[in-house]
């Protein structure tokens, strides 16, 4: 499924819980798209693991539901002929080209809109600057009221988190210290800040002032 389409079928399922729990006299505690979607991918590591290590056990000594719930969707795919094959699911890396697991530092928040990651490994700072504008034009200058994609409440967050304003008014992006940084990228955009190497944010330092 897309983040659009798990958008629209959380909100399905909330309109559904409330219409029951509204019944039943409870309240409703709202399901956020994102939560279930770093719940799914904790649940994916699992099983993937588990089939790897043919380990089906759960506390209880049982293999039952584990066997059940690791053969319901063929994440790891045996070629014929090739040894050791590995996993079907590959990479290391979201379908939106950012990295599943770091460890030096937080991989993006899933998911984050396309063309800023690749392959797990390089940023493209053009793709990420241009989305700051566009990102920025829906939210401030033309905003149409309703709530923000996925993609754009991830890259929202990683912003946020990521940024760094100088008394000089330059705003900062701390780059990723595992990624690759676009070979095409004008050295005039990154600056290093406290030892670590930033892109230099021109489009907010001009209308943030």
């Amino acid at each position: 499924m897309t983040p659009k389409q798990w958008a629209v079928a959380t909100e399905s399922y909330n309109n559904r819980l409330e219409e029951k729990n509204h019944a039943d006299g409870h309240e409703t505690v709202r399901k956020n798209p994102q939560a279930l979607l770093r719940k799914l991918g904790d649940i994916e590591v699992a099983v993937m693991n588990r089939i790897a290590k043919n380990n089906f056990k759960s506390h209880s000594g049982s293999e039952t539901f584990w066997r059940r719930h690791c053969h319901v969707i063929e994440l790891i795919k045996t070629e014929s002929g090739k040894k050791n094959s590995g996993y079907n699911h590959r990479r290391g890396f979201c379908a939106d080209g950012t990295k599943q697991v770091s460890q030096q530092e937080p991989p993006p928040p899933w998911p984050q809109p396309p063309g800023i990651f690749s392959d797990g490994k390089c940023f493209h700072p053009r793709a990420f600057l241009e989305t700051v504008k566009q990102i920025y034009e829906q939210v401030f200058l033309q905003p149409s009221g309703e709530s923000p994609a996925l993609e754009q409440e991830a890259f929202a967050t990683m912003l946020l988190d990521r940024s760094t304003t100088l008394e000089s008014g330059t705003v900062l992006f701390k780059l990723y210290k595992e990624l690759e940084i676009d070979a095409t990228t004008p050295d005039a955009l990154l600056m290093v800040h406290n030892g670590i190497k930033h892109l230099h944010i021109e489009y907010l330092q001009e209308h943030w002032a």
